[in-house]
């Protein structure tokens, strides 16, 4: 799952699940440009749901996988929400416990089964699982509400090249050339398409 790991943290850093106070706004801004440090600095003293779950993000953009489960934890014990769950279903994804991070998705679903994050971890641990069609579907169901978000979009990529669809691979790669021009793991998926007739 290394591939999806930095589009994951950007659309972590744009899922909020509270009202965007001038600090959650300005603390996602950082996360988006993977200033981690500023993040801890600006919300250290804030204990809400939504400054715990940034700090997680923060800390999972430093790799620091115990002290991102650490403010998860906090992020849990203040009330936890969607996309708290979530967030704890990509560290145990990231840590390779399928099995938790079923059930911590599984949580979010129930939490919010139209929120991003639930549907975009749900179609990543699918794919981990090797349940390809499984992962399409919560792909898809991401895209209906999502329709530009660039994880999920990748994520399709993907589950189609796992499933040999071609055909709809080719314009999916195309547009997430113009988005993400250069990127590693689409060149992989283009190579292993087979050649044009």
């Amino acid at each position: 799952m290394r591939w999806i790991l930095p589009l994951l943290l950007i659309a972590l850093a744009g899922c909020r699940a509270e009202p965007v106070a001038p600090d959650y706004q300005a603390a996602n801004a950082a996360l988006m440009q993977r200033d981690s440090r500023r993040v801890l600095t600006m919300l250290r003293d804030d204990r809400s749901v939504e400054a715990e779950r940034l700090k997680a993000t923060a800390l999972l953009q430093l790799q620091d996988l115990p002290g991102a489960a650490r403010q998860l934890d906090l992020a849990v014990k203040a009330g936890g929400n969607a996309a708290v769950y979530a967030d704890y279903a990509q560290l145990e994804l990231i840590r390779g416990h399928l099995d938790r991070a079923g059930q911590w998705q599984q949580r979010a679903e129930r939490a919010d089964g139209s929120a991003l994050m639930p549907l975009q971890m749900g179609g990543e641990i699918a794919l981990a699982r090797g349940q390809v069609e499984l992962a399409l579907g919560y792909f898809d169901r991401a895209l209906a509400r999502h329709p530009d978000n660039l994880a999920a979009l990748a994520g399709r990529a993907h589950a189609l090249a796992r499933l040999q669809r071609w055909v709809e691979l080719a314009p999916l790669l195309d547009r997430l050339d113009r988005d993400m021009p250069g990127d590693t793991e689409l060149a992989l998926l283009r190579q292993a398409m087979p050649p044009a007739r």
